[in-house]
């Protein structure tokens, strides 16, 4: 089995081969809203917020919050800019709270596999266990939404050395736990099938920024513009394009005093005609298509002593 820390070489920004978006695009930006799935009384006295044993209804009901009223919010305003999305689900969601599903599925959002519930981690799990969990997450997609998934942000980012592999086994292109970089990077797996890293964010986040660190909405509009703008600058310099990652969470985003932060933002990546708004998987489809074998052969170049993945 390939070690966690042999899944990838390093291979710095400069030297690397080019990548390009369709349309001479140069960021490529996905919104990945959390809508997330929690047990009123999980499974090893797991907790939303840690703070006490179950039911913890302060942060429970905090949550919940989220699919009953601050996802509604957060629709007007996606629709209103019509912002494809990535939606990093607690698949529990699909089969146990239909209207949110059917709302998903009206706009055509992508599926991004979220686990089954945000408390059900898998660290620890053996390879059977964490098969099982895969097979059970394609087949919830299949049956409520009639698509398999292409990737996964792990439940509460959780996973385990053969995590990688067994994706691949279960027909996914893209992982989202590994923010390490502002491209998609090829992951080394023992299959010959690719599978990349895509940059998902905790700095564009509103969980740490405006849950965990009390930053305003004001704040959270200043740092979308300012890392974006500094990547299309950075890409016309270098001719690299990059990928930025606006991730919100409909307990937060989804509040009243919010909604005019989160329309700045899509206002601000609508006007932008070097921006390409994309989800996920789009931007994995033509990373692969487009420069996966050159990266690969070029991170091969910085590292001999290995035969796979970069």
């Amino acid at each position: 089995m390939i070690a966690t820390d042999d899944r990838l070489i390093y291979a710095p920004m400069p030297g690397r081969p080019q990548v390009t978006w369709p349309e001479g695009k140069t960021v490529a930006v996905w919104h990945a809203p959390n809508v997330e799935h929690y047990d009123y009384v999980p499974a090893y006295s797991a907790s939303p917020q840690g703070r006490v044993p179950a039911p913890d209804v302060q942060h429970y009901m905090h949550r919940d919050y989220g699919n009953r009223v601050g996802f509604w919010r957060m629709l007007r305003a996606v629709d209103r800019f019509e912002i494809p999305s990535t939606v990093s689900l607690s698949l529990a969601l699909l089969e146990e709270v239909p209207e949110v599903r059917e709302a998903m599925l009206e706009r055509d959002w992508e599926i991004m596999s979220h686990g089954i519930s945000n408390l059900r981690t898998v660290y620890g799990y053996t390879e059977e266990q964490e098969s099982e969990f895969f097979d059970i997450s394609q087949r919830l997609a299949e049956t409520y939404a009639g698509r398999r998934i292409k990737g996964m942000l792990g439940p509460k980012i959780s996973g385990t050395v053969q995590t990688s592999d067994l994706m691949v086994k279960h027909g996914m292109t893209y992982h989202a736990d590994w923010v390490h970089d502002e491209q998609p990077r090829p992951l080394r797996v023992e299959s010959e099938q690719p599978l990349v890293s895509i940059p998902y964010s905790y700095m564009l986040n509103d969980v740490p920024l405006l849950f965990a660190k009390h930053y305003s909405g004001e704040y959270f509009v200043q740092m979308v513009i300012a890392q974006i703008s500094r990547m299309l600058r950075d890409a016309e310099e270098d001719g690299q394009g990059r990928v930025a990652c606006v991730a919100t969470h409909p307990f937060i985003i989804g509040q009243p005093g919010m909604q005019k932060h989160l329309e700045e933002i899509f206002d601000y990546l609508r006007r932008d005609g070097r921006v390409w708004l994309a989800t996920a998987g789009q931007i994995t489809d033509h990373y692969i298509a487009h420069h996966y074998k050159d990266q690969v052969s070029h991170a091969m170049s910085l590292d001999t002593k290995t035969t796979g993945g970069a």
